[in-house]
């Protein structure tokens, strides 16, 4: 009884550990500026492009990234699904997200940015573990 308890209240820290992913730019600048860490801006074809969804399983949604992310960064996503609809205003948004920091629109592109919405990097993902993405991003960070 007592294994489930703690397992339990783990899971539940867990949850609240976990870094929310934007969708919305004017939120996730936002944060940024409040918290001073940098946007990392992930541009997905979440249900088209092999190597994004390949990303969204091993990197992001991965635990040791998670709790990466909550400490270090900011993340927003730029999606352009096939399938799925976004909102006009969704789709608007990541357009000029696109027209500014992906002109060749490529996927996936990750772009880590300043508060100030400058490009610090252009980072590339290459089937890496979470592990290797959290060491390539680190150099970024001063610990």
């Amino acid at each position: 009884m007592k294994k489930v308890w703690v397992v339990s209240v783990l899971l539940l820290i867990a949850s609240f550990v976990e870094a929310q992913i934007h969708d919305n730019a004017e939120e996730a600048f936002a944060s940024s500026k409040a918290t001073h860490k940098p946007v990392l801006l992930i541009f997905s074809g979440s249900d088209w492009c092999a190597p994004c969804i390949r990303f969204q399983k091993t990197v992001l949604s991965d635990e040791q990234f998670q709790l990466y992310a909550s400490d270090h960064l900011i993340l927003l996503k730029a999606d352009f699904p096939q399938r799925k609809k976004l909102s006009k205003a969704l789709e608007k948004q990541n357009e000029v997200l696109a027209e500014k920091y992906n002109p060749k629109g490529q996927f996936p592109h990750i772009v880590l940015l300043n508060s100030d919405q400058s490009v610090l990097s252009t980072l590339s993902y290459k089937n890496q573990d979470t592990a290797q993405f959290i060491s390539m991003l680190s150099t970024y960070f001063a610990e």
